[in-house]
């Protein structure tokens, strides 16, 4: 059963009544969100809103109506000091007059509906008003059953996941975690080296591939930041986290234990070469929740994306898809999950109002590694200044810029581990595309592997999303500028890659090989070769 669709269905009916007991010519519904203290589209038009649409408390017709609790009765909708007419002016829709009523339960606004343009008269009247209040109760006892439906059946979604989870996990046998933490406290001489450039930017953890060595450079991290005696971790716990979270990842090609460690990494070594906690940039307690979400960003992804969650009505889209980042509230979960096991408790030293501000960084930090979530505040991101980071908001903008950094920074390593990471990424693409066809569905292009161009979707991917956020990082962080030539050379060796296959005639520009078999270079087939075994002279 589809959650968001029932809810949906049912505030529809809803307001086709409304717009009928007052002879209106159109109806929209906004729902309060009660930890923004925003409005939310649900029906627009009489119809379920296909794009949300936020009202901040207090703005605007609907805003005053959410705010106050009061019923608007506006005849004359541009002469209203409240009225926006923009969207008219968008739409070609006229809006003559306008009834905007509250909608309750027990506890106060949970929602606000508007009516406009009355159709048999020239502006709604004291009859409508009367209609509009008697409806307003109705609607808030129909949505409040609707709304605790759907806390049912998000439990049972949980319930389902739970045991799914449960099933696929092992448990931390304590050998494992006495071997780490021996292997921590009395390091291997012979890994000297790998020990003196793990801080710095250009190391690649993805070179460990050592999954216990890469367990105890994980635990490294957390006393080299000297989180484990500021937050007085212990130390069998904090083996038992990392471990933990090793084995909450999946075996994908791409969205595995490799990735979480090397985005961990690089928070890590923003945090050790830009001295932020010891400049003041960010607090301690940002930098360790920093350092956990970084490791715990992608727990137990499955290697599909959001919309594929949504197309589908997955368990996952069930519980989180009529809040948005389906995969990253999941994700946020088993965090949470593994942060209150008693055997992983690493937050344990911390009072209960450490602990509360621990997990709502956790909580941003996570939701902003969903890149539909960074270009929204791409705007605020980029007004940061280095000379304001602490001012307002400005750290917590900081940090989402960072998480998403590290969530990109494979594209700023050398050319080897971009063009093998690009092969990883594009298993999972197409992967998902391929289960998109068999359900009748037609796959977004650079999931499709008959159709996708890996070299010139890594172009611009690198100039529209890497590049542009990078620039960000660097004109805080001028220190960070050789991250920007770094792009610009991966960038030029896909390039080149592109132009090298179009000019030996394998294909054309857009993509191809011309062949009817698998390329023996790269095993992709024929119609989305991504040239790499023309790329082989460049390793």
């Amino acid at each position: 059963m589809n959650i968001k669709s029932d809810l949906g269905q049912l505030l529809r009916g809803v307001m086709t009544e409304a717009k009928e007991l007052a002879a209106a010519e159109r109806c929209s519904l906004f729902l309060l969100d009660k930890h923004t203290g925003e409005l939310v589209s649900k029906v627009f038009d009489g119809n379920e809103a296909s794009k949300e649409i936020r009202i901040e408390s207090g703005k605007g017709i609907a805003g005053y109506v959410a705010q106050t609790g009061k019923l608007l009765n506006i005849r004359n909708a541009y002469q209203h000091p409240l009225f926006y007419k923009g969207v008219d002016e968008s739409t070609g829709f006229k809006t003559r007059n306008i009834l905007c009523f509250p909608i309750c339960d027990e506890e106060g606004v949970i929602g606000v509906a508007q009516l406009c343009n009355k159709l048999n008269g020239f502006h709604f009247d004291k009859c409508d008003e009367e209609v509009a209040t008697a409806f307003s109760v109705y609607c808030g006892i129909s949505i409040m059953h609707a709304l605790v439906h759907k806390q049912v059946q998000k439990a049972e979604a949980r319930y389902k996941l739970s045991q799914e989870l449960l099933l696929y996990h092992m448990k931390v046998p304590d050998t494992e975690v006495n071997h780490a933490l021996e292997a921590v406290k009395e390091p291997d001489r012979e890994q000297d080296e790998l020990y003196r450039t793990f801080p710095r930017f250009d190391f690649c953890p993805r070179d460990v591939k050592d999954h216990a060595l890469s367990v105890q450079l994980a635990m490294r991290m957390f006393y080299d930041l000297n989180f484990v005696g500021s937050f007085k971790i212990h130390e069998y716990k904090l083996a038992r986290f990392v471990l933990l979270v090793q084995k909450g990842y999946r075996d994908t090609p791409y969205h595995n234990w490799w990735h979480a460690f090397s985005v961990a990494h690089f928070a890590y070594s923003l945090m050790m070469n830009l001295r932020l906690i010891e400049r003041g940039i960010i607090t301690k307690m940002q930098g360790f929740s920093f350092l956990i979400a970084a490791f715990c960003h992608d727990l137990d992804h499955r290697g599909i994306s959001n919309s594929y969650q949504t197309q589908t009505s997955s368990p996952l889209a069930r519980l989180y898809s009529s809040e948005g980042s389906v995969n990253e509230r999941h994700h946020l979960s088993q965090a949470i999950c593994i942060l209150n096991d008693s055997s992983s408790k690493i937050l344990d030293g911390l009072s209960t109002t450490e602990f509360k501000e621990c997990i709502d960084y956790l909580r941003e930090l996570i939701l902003a590694t969903d890149l539909a979530n960074h270009f929204r505040i791409l705007p605020r991101l980029k007004k940061l200044r280095a000379e304001y980071l602490t001012e307002g908001s400005n750290q917590r903008l900081l940090l989402s810029l960072m998480i998403t950094c590290c969530d990109l920074n494979d594209q700023i390593k050398s050319w080897k581990t971009v063009q093998h990471v690009a092969h990883l990424v594009y298993a999972e693409f197409f992967a998902e595309g391929d289960l998109e066809k068999q359900m009748g569905l037609r796959p977004n292009a650079m999931m499709d592997r008959k159709k996708a161009c890996i070299p010139m979707l890594q172009i611009e991917f690198l100039t529209t999303v890497i590049r542009p956020t990078f620039e960000i990082l660097v004109q805080i962080f001028p220190e960070t500028g050789s991250f920007l030539d770094t792009i610009d050379s991966n960038r030029e060796q896909w390039e080149r890659v592109r132009n090298r296959a179009a000019q030996q005639g394998n294909g054309s520009e857009a993509g191809g090989n011309g062949a009817s078999e698998p390329c023996n270079g790269c095993n992709a087939t024929a119609e989305c070769c991504d040239f790499t075994c023309y790329t082989q002279v460049n390793d």
